[in-house]
C-alpha cells in the first residue's frame, strides 16, 4: 500500500513535510465504485476515468464554453460563493474541480451514505491517484496550510494499518458549526470522507470483496441490467434513491420539516416506490455531445396515489402543425389522466386535510353559485392521453417572457366540452370572453383591488404575522392565463396574445416549426434511438433559445423574478408562503458576455421515454455541433 507518514508538523498538521512510503506497486485495474461503497449509499456518481472523461469533455460545446475567455473573469469571482454553497450541502472535503484534474489518474467517485447514529448520514470520495503521488502529496500540504487559516485542529489516527488526517474546521456557511473531515491514502486511491467508521469500511473495501457493497444489492443489479451499454465503456454512472437522498438532504442542511411536510407525506402516499434512478453517460460520441442512457425502477405498490404515474405507450406523440417556429422547446407526453384524476384524492386529502378532493369536486358540481360541472362525467370521458407542453421566449427578454402553452388532446367529436367551458367562464367573476376568428377564448386575470378596512373594536390586537400570512396564502396561483379549445385541443396558455397566435397559423395553415432545420434534426435522431418502440414521453429543445431568458435575466440580477406557469405551480407547493419571491439573485453575472457572444455553443437536444413493467427506460442526448 501508499501511505502517508507525518515528518514534519510546523502548522501542527500530520501533512506538512510528509514522506511517502510505498508497499506494493498501484494496480492498474480499479476496484469499481459500487464495490467501494455500502448497501446503504442513497446517492452516487462515479467517473471511471477521470483523465479520459476530462479529455472528451473538452471535446463538447459545454467543455469549450465553459473555457472561453469571456467567462474566466466571472468563473474566478463565483468560486467563493460557489464554494459557500456546496458546503452548505454538506460538501466539507476541500477538495474542487482543479484538485481532481491534477490528482485523479483513473476512477473517482462520490457518494452519499445513509447511516445510523446521531449523525445519519456521511458523505464519501475516492480518488484513484495512481503515480500521481507528488501531486497528492502537495495537495494535502495545501490542504493543511488553508485549514489552518480557517482555524482548524487536526489530528492522527491508525485504522487497518493506514495513517489517516483528521481535521475539524468551521463550516464556510456558519462558522458556529464545526465540520469534520478526514484523509488517507490506500492502495493509491485517496480518501477523503465526514466520518471516521465510512473511511475505516473504505479502506477495508479497497480489496474489492465488500459483502455489504452496492454491487451486491438486488436492486443495483437489476437496474444495471436496464442500463448497459453494448461496449460497456461509458464515462460516467450514477444512482440514486430518490427518497433516501431527499432524507439525507435535509439531515445535511439541518432544516426543520415545514407543516405540511411534503417528502413525509410523499412516503406514506407510496412514492417510495419508486425505488431508485440509475444511468450513464457517454461524452463526445459520432453526432452527440452527450449521450444519456437512463432507467426509473418502480417496485409495484397498492397506494392508490401512485396510480397518478400512468404513463402508457402510444404509437406516436407528434406536436400539432401550428405550432410557433419560435417555439423553444416541446415536450410530448402520454399520461393517463382520465383514470389517473380519482388517484389525486388521497394525495390531496393528506396535503391539504381529508375530505377535500371530493369537498371540491362536489362544490364545483353542487354549488348554485359555482359552474356545476361534473368533471367525472363531464370532462374526464373525453381526455385522451396525450399531452404537450411547449414553451416560447418573447424579445425583449423580460422576467415575464417565458411563455407556455399546455394541450391536452380531446376524444371529443361533438365538441361538447364547449359548452362545459363556457359555463365555466361565465361563473368565473375574473373571467373574459373573447371570440376571435370563430374561436371563443376565455381571458382570466387576477386584479388586485385596494380595499380599505374600518376597525372600530381596538380592543382585539391584530397579529400582523398572521394576517401577512394569511395574505400571502390568499394570493392567487397565476395572475393571469387563458384557455379554448381548438383542433381537437384544450388549450392552456399563459397570456391570451399566445392562443390568438396559435389559431392565426391553424387558420393559414403554416406548418413552420417542424420543418426548421434543427428542429428536424432532433426528430431524425429521436426516430432513431426510439426505432420501432411506442413511448410515453417524447420531447425536444432549442437551447440557444430556451436558456436565453434565464441567462439574461442571470446576467442582469433579476433570475429570481422570473415567472413561467410550471414554476409558480411548484413554489406554491414548495414555498407556500412565497417567502422566496422577492429574494436577491445570490450569484452576480454582470461580468458575463451577451447571450449572443456564446449561443453558438448551446446545441439542440431531445429526449424520450419507454414504460416499461418494472418501470421507465430513458434515453436523452446533446447533439454535436453540426
Amino acid at each position: 500500500m501508499i501511505c502517508l507518514m507525518a515528518a514534519n508538523s510546523t502548522l501542527g498538521f500530520p501533512w506538512t513535510g510528509s514522506l511517502w512510503t510505498s508497499h506494493e506497486c498501484f494496480a492498474g485495474d480499479s476496484v469499481p465504485a459500487a464495490n467501494v461503497f455500502p448497501d446503504t449509499t442513497q446517492a452516487m456518481v462515479s467517473f471511471p476515468n477521470v483523465p479520459e472523461f476530462i479529455a472528451l469533455w473538452n471535446k463538447t460545446q459545454l467543455g469549450k464554453l465553459a473555457k472561453d475567455a469571456k467567462l474566466e473573469a466571472f468563473w474566478k469571482t463565483q468560486q467563493e460563493e460557489i464554494q459557500s454553497k456546496f458546503s452548505e450541502a454538506g460538501w466539507q472535503l476541500n477538495l474542487k474541480v482543479e484538485d481532481l484534474e491534477e490528482l485523479a489518474a483513473g476512477q473517482t467517485s462520490l457518494g452519499w451514505i445513509a447511516r445510523e447514529g446521531a449523525k445519519p448520514y456521511s458523505i464519501a470520495m475516492a480518488v484513484e491517484i495512481g503515480d500521481r503521488k507528488e501531486k497528492a502529496e502537495k495537495f494535502l500540504e495545501r490542504l493543511a496550510s488553508q485549514l489552518s487559516e480557517r482555524k482548524a485542529t487536526s489530528k492522527t489516527w491508525t485504522t487497518e494499518g493506514i495513517s489517516v488526517t483528521q481535521y475539524t474546521a468551521p463550516s464556510l456557511a456558519n462558522e458556529t458549526k464545526m465540520l469534520e473531515s478526514h484523509y488517507a491514502i490506500s492502495n493509491g486511491v485517496l480518501i477523503a470522507t465526514d466520518d471516521a467508521t465510512t473511511m475505516t469500511e473504505m479502506i477495508r473495501a479497497q480489496s474489492g470483496d465488500r459483502k455489504d457493497s452496492l454491487a451486491n444489492l438486488d436492486l443495483y443489479k437489476n437496474v444495471q441490467t436496464k442500463i448497459a451499454n453494448a461496449d460497456e465503456k461509458y464515462e460516467l454512472e450514477y444512482f440514486v434513491r430518490p427518497i433516501g437522498i431527499a432524507k439525507l438532504m435535509r439531515a445535511i442542511g439541518g432544516t426543520t420539516p415545514k407543516n405540511p411536510d411534503l417528502l413525509k407525506i410523499l412516503e406514506a402516499q407510496g412514492f417510495d416506490a419508486i425505488q431508485c434512478v440509475a444511468g450513464n453517460l457517454q461524452l463526445a460520441e459520432e453526432g452527440f455531445d452527450v449521450f444519456h442512457n437512463g432507467f426509473v425502477k418502480i417496485a409495484k405498490s397498492n397506494k392508490p396515489a401512485v396510480g397518478i404515474l400512468d404513463f402508457p405507450n402510444v404509437e406516436k406523440l407528434i406536436p400539432p402543425s401550428w405550432l410557433s417556429k419560435e417555439s423553444a422547446s416541446v415536450a410530448g407526453v402520454s399520461w393517463n389522466l382520465k383514470d389517473a384524476f380519482a388517484n389525486f384524492e388521497p394525495l390531496v386529502d393528506a396535503y391539504v386535510g381529508n375530505g377535500t378532493f371530493q369537498g371540491v369536486m362536489e362544490g364545483i358540481r353542487d354549488d348554485v353559485q359555482g359552474p356545476q360541472i361534473d368533471i367525472q362525467k363531464e370532462v374526464l370521458p373525453f381526455l385522451s392521453s396525450e399531452l404537450f407542453i411547449v414553451t416560447e421566449i418573447q424579445k425583449p427578454v423580460t422576467t415575464e417572457s417565458k411563455r407556455s402553452l399546455v394541450l391536452l388532446k380531446l376524444n371529443d367529436p361533438d365538441k361538447k366540452l364547449l359548452k362545459v367551458i363556457d359555463r365555466y367562464g361565465k361563473n368565473e367573476p375574473n373571467a373574459t370572453p373573447l371570440d376571435f376568428e370563430g374561436y371563443r377564448i376565455w381571458n382570466f386575470k387576477n386584479e388586485e383591488e385596494a380595499e380599505v378596512t374600518l376597525e372600530f373594536d381596538t380592543s382585539k390586537k391584530s397579529n400582523k404575522k398572521e394576517e401577512e400570512e394569511e395574505e400571502m396564502n390568499d394570493q392567487p396561483l397565476l395572475e393571469h392565463w387563458a384557455i379554448t379549445i381548438m383542433d381537437g385541443y384544450f388549450v392552456f396558455g399563459s397570456d391570451v396574445d399566445l392562443i390568438k397566435d396559435a389559431i392565426k397559423r391553424l387558420k393559414s395553415e403554416e406548418s413552420l416549426l417542424m420543418k426548421e432545420p434543427d428542429v428536424e434534426r432532433v426528430m431524425a435522431i429521436l426516430d432513431t434511438v426510439a426505432g420501432s418502440d411506442q413511448l410515453s414521453v417524447r420531447q425536444f429543445n432549442r437551447s440557444d433559445r430556451s436558456f436565453e431568458m434565464q441567462y439574461d435575466l442571470f446576467r442582469e440580477g433579476k433570475l429570481n423574478a422570473s415567472k413561467s406557469v410550471l414554476a409558480a405551480i411548484a413554489d406554491r407547493i414548495l414555498d407556500p408562503k412565497n417567502k422566496n419571491k422577492d429574494q436577491a439573485q445570490k450569484l452576480n453575472g454582470n461580468q458575463l458576455p451577451t447571450f449572443d457572444e456564446i449561443r453558438n455553443y448551446f446545441q439542440p437536444s431531445g429526449g424520450i421515454m419507454h414504460t416499461e413493467e418494472e418501470g421507465w427506460s430513458i434515453q436523452s442526448f446533446v447533439l454535436d455541433k453540426k
